[in-house]
């Protein structure tokens, strides 16, 4: 079994119920070919990247699923036939897949989905305080460099005349 993945697009104006026909009668394509279906990912309504139809939006649909070229094929007839598809394209994932991992990572993500995570309490961190900064104006960062250089010079001072004392 070969592992697929298409992509296509829904036109704007059909409502979630009336996409959920669209769907269904895709998983069934699938179930009736022998195939297995991976997931369905509904990425939601976007701008086109170009007018397709006259239409500027589209409802984005992803679809994984197992099956051989037979399925690929009607799958495609269908999407091709349906006035609701706006575009669709299919890509070749992996030639060779093993049925029964794909179906055991199934499992693991509809467990996952179906248990709710633990919630877990947030302890606070001790942080170091933080260095207050703070921008001072012009004048006064001026005259705090004179004070700081009068003060370097009476420092230098200082220990001049007491080097000479010793």
């Amino acid at each position: 079994m070969r592992k697929y993945e298409t992509v296509f697009i829904v036109h704007p104006d059909l409502s979630a119920e009336e996409r959920q026909p669209l769907f269904k009668k895709l998983t069934n394509l699938i179930s009736d070919h022998h195939g297995l279906l991976v997931k369905i990912d509904e990425w939601g309504e976007r701008k086109l990247a170009y007018e397709i139809k006259k239409q500027t939006r589209g409802y984005y649909t992803l679809m994984e699923f197992c099956g051989n070229g037979d399925l690929v094929k009607e799958l495609e007839r269908t999407l091709r036939l349906d006035d609701g598809i706006l575009k669709y394209m299919t890509v070749l994932l992996d030639k060779g897949v093993d049925v029964e991992a794909i179906k055991a990572e199934i499992e693991a993500r509809k467990e996952k989905e179906a248990k709710p995570e633990p919630v877990q309490e947030e302890v606070p961190v001790p942080q170091e305080p933080a260095i207050a900064v703070q921008a001072e104006a012009p004048e006064t960062a001026i005259a705090k460099s004179e004070e700081s250089e009068k003060t370097i010079e009476l420092e230098r001072q200082e220990e001049e005349t007491t080097n000479g004392d010793i």
